[in-house]
Order: structure tokens, then C-alpha cells, then sequence
């Protein structure tokens, strides 16, 4: 498996020590309960959580990159995030 994956996110579970986020990707490629998680010592955390709102609100593929590789058995926390504006443009843009 690998330790990114990129997609539209589908949802945003903020709680008090983390904050859960779904991507729309394949199931067989999420993480244990399908989510990744947004924690809240990340040193990125208030940075990392206005690009998720805003990719999220926008509809832009976001890519997270998690500590270590994303399986069905393992949580997937997140080292960082990007979002990559030209790879969401079309032509119909």
C-alpha cells in the first residue's frame, strides 16, 4: 500500500484531540474506519486544517501524505497535505 492518496474530501469529523477527514476514493484503498486523522499536536494543524475547509468547500483534490502506509488495519495520520490547483482544472474550466 502506499503512504498517500488523493481525492475530494467527503467529509470533516472535527473532535476535541483530532479531526477525522474522508476522501471519495476507492474503499479498498482508505485507511481503518476510513479516515484520516488530522491531530491536533500536528505543528501544521491550524494550517493543514484551513487547506482541508478550503479544498473541501472548493471541491479541489486534496493529497495526504500519512506517517506511515495507509491499510485497512492501521489509522492514518497525517504528516501534511497539498493541493495541487492545475491537476483539478479541465478544459471546461
Amino acid at each position: 500500500m502506499a503512504n498517500r492518496a488523493t481525492g475530494k474530501i467527503i467529509r470533516i469529523n472535527p473532535r476535541s484531540h483530532t479531526t477525522f477527514i474522508r476522501l471519495d476514493i476507492d474503499p479498498k484503498e482508505r485507511p481503518k474506519a476510513g479516515y484520516f486523522q488530522l491531530n491536533l499536536d500536528n505543528k501544521n494543524y491550524n494550517a493543514l486544517y484551513s487547506l482541508a475547509l478550503a479544498a473541501a468547500v472548493n471541491r479541489w483534490p486534496l493529497t495526504i501524505r500519512t506517517v506511515g502506509e495507509i491499510s485497512a488495519a492501521n489509522e492514518a495520520v497525517v504528516q501534511f497535505m497539498v493541493v495541487d490547483w492545475e491537476a483539478g482544472q479541465s478544459d471546461e474550466d
